[in-house]
């Protein structure tokens, strides 16, 4: 089974993605095949392999990010050589999303993540996030190290009602330079949708501020993310220099 629809893929065009405002984003619909969707969809983690965040302090001080987070092969959360709960191995995956995983590594995905970052060199990792009643994302501006974001959504109106919420919100034009901004704050607030075959892909930067106001779900019902995280390579991070990082890190 084929789950990246390669016409998608040839459809991109980095150009006028890069010239997006305000900032680089595009809602895809149908960048998976319908029957990898479904086929993900059917397979997507049980939330018993997840690790719960609530409350959590998030680095400059946006309001938690409470949610279920599952990450695979090694979690950014947990010191390297110090595995816990909230990883998943390869070899446990279900079958689909293995094979997804390795269709992720392969050569057409990754020629489309290099056009993304314009060539620029480059890490993935990839995680599941399960949004519960209440979860929120604050606006915020992702962590200067990263470069770019996939989030391919798993629900459907089958098992989710717009009335619950669940829209990344694309944010453009604070009304301040407060470091904590507010949904407010904003001046323009585009709502991406995500039930079905959809997915938002967007470059970080200076001007990259989205969030997700608090959901309302039943009990036991979920907004399923899966994330593909494309960030700097460590060494190359690294050789930015701890006041470079200090000073970045305070720019966002």
């Amino acid at each position: 089974m084929s789950f990246i629809d390669p016409a998608c893929l040839r459809a991109f065009d980095a150009a006028s993605f890069r010239a997006q405002r305000p900032f680089p984003w595009a809602g895809l619909c149908g960048f998976l095949t319908a029957d990898g969707f479904a086929a993900l969809h059917r397979a997507f983690p049980d939330v018993a392999l997840f690790e719960r965040h609530e409350n959590r302090p998030r680095p400059r001080g946006p309001r938690p990010h409470d949610r279920y987070y599952l990450a695979y092969e090694a979690s950014v959360y947990h010191p390297l050589g110090a595995p816990g709960r909230g990883e998943v191995r390869h070899r446990a995956l279900p079958d689909a999303w293995r094979a997804f995983i390795e269709e992720l590594n392969g050569a057409p995905y990754r020629a489309f993540l290099s056009a993304l970052v314009g060539g620029a060199p480059y890490e993935v990792r990839y995680a599941w996030h399960l949004g519960f009643a209440g979860s929120e994302v604050s606006p915020h501006r992702d962590a200067p190290e990263k470069l770019a974001t996939q989030l391919l959504y798993f629900n459907t109106a089958e098992d989710w009602s717009g009335a619950w919420g669940g829209e990344t919100l694309v944010l453009g034009g604070p009304r301040t330079e407060a470091p904590r901004p507010d949904f407010g704050d904003f001046e323009t607030e585009i709502a991406v949708p995500f039930l079905g075959n959809r997915s938002l892909l967007f470059a970080n930067g200076a001007a990259a501020w989205h969030g997700m106001r608090a959901i309302r779900p039943p009990a036991e019902r979920y907004r399923r993310v899966f994330n593909v995280i494309v960030s700097r390579p460590a060494a190359a991070w690294r050789r930015l220099g701890r006041r470079a990082l200090r000073v970045a890190r305070r720019a966002m």
